[in-house]
């Protein structure tokens, strides 16, 4: 009889773990697109109007949908045009909020030290940065006009940062872009041109805040290797 050692089994472990995530999340985000009847919850103002329960299955389904990294404006829209602005702001942010709360989660428990493992020293120094710097780190990306929801939620959950600034700073951080998808979808219900100007504006500001506090970011210039960004005495 072969017996296989307590190591061999760790070692297995800690590369399929990684890897079972990143393929439920894919698996996931394809399952939630071609499933029959949910993108009905989105495009059903008449369900989603119904009251508590219309609101709660919205909550739900954006939920759901955030947390698998599918795009977030999608369901922002859904809720400006079934709600309009004032409602749907804080329905989208909540469901968006929740499902990047998931993400977190779900990547901290699945895969707990893997990124340092296998990043080694330059992602040591980006996880120095946003342990000392954790709401403007996700503050300053979730501004930015690019880049993936889904991976930011992983790399928060991969890293040593805390959550609540992770949530505190994904509330804000994604209530521009957020508002944008709301403000049409309710322009589009209303038939307010305004609204749809204020959303394109909106997202314009945002962005340039956001690439303005990426510039002068300590984690913006982590990327620069050039420039110096921890003190001699912080670094690893």
């Amino acid at each position: 009889m072969t017996f296989v050692s307590p190591t061999f089994m760790q070692s297995v472990t800690k590369v399929l773990r990684p890897v079972i995530m990143l393929g439920l999340l894919a698996a996931g985000a394809v399952m939630l697109r071609h499933l029959p009847g949910f993108d009905h919850i989105f495009s059903s103002t008449e369900l989603l109007r119904h009251g508590f329960r219309g609101r709660c299955l919205f909550i739900c389904g954006a939920t759901l949908w955030c947390a698998f990294g599918l795009p977030r404006h999608i369901a922002g829209f859904a809720a400006g045009l079934a709600y309009g602005p004032a409602e749907g702001i804080w329905l989208t942010t909540i469901a968006s909020c929740a499902g990047c709360a998931a993400g977190f989660y779900w990547s901290r428990l699945a895969a707990p030290g893997w990124a340092r493992e296998k990043m080694g020293q330059y992602f040591s120094r980006i996880d120095v940065l946003v342990r000392q710097e954790p709401f403007l780190s996700v503050l300053t990306l979730r501004l930015l006009p690019v880049g993936s929801s889904l991976l930011l939620n992983i790399f928060g959950g991969v890293s040593g940062m805390r959550f609540f600034p992770f949530l505190g700073a994904t509330a804000l951080g994604g209530l521009p872009q957020n508002l944008v998808a709301v403000l049409l979808g309710a322009g589009v219900r209303f038939d307010a041109a305004w609204q749809a100007v204020a959303g394109g504006g909106l997202f314009v500001l945002s962005a340039v805040l956001g690439v303005w506090l990426w510039r002068g970011s300590r984690l913006g210039r982590l990327v620069s290797p050039e420039k110096e960004v921890f003190p001699r005495d912080e670094r690893l």
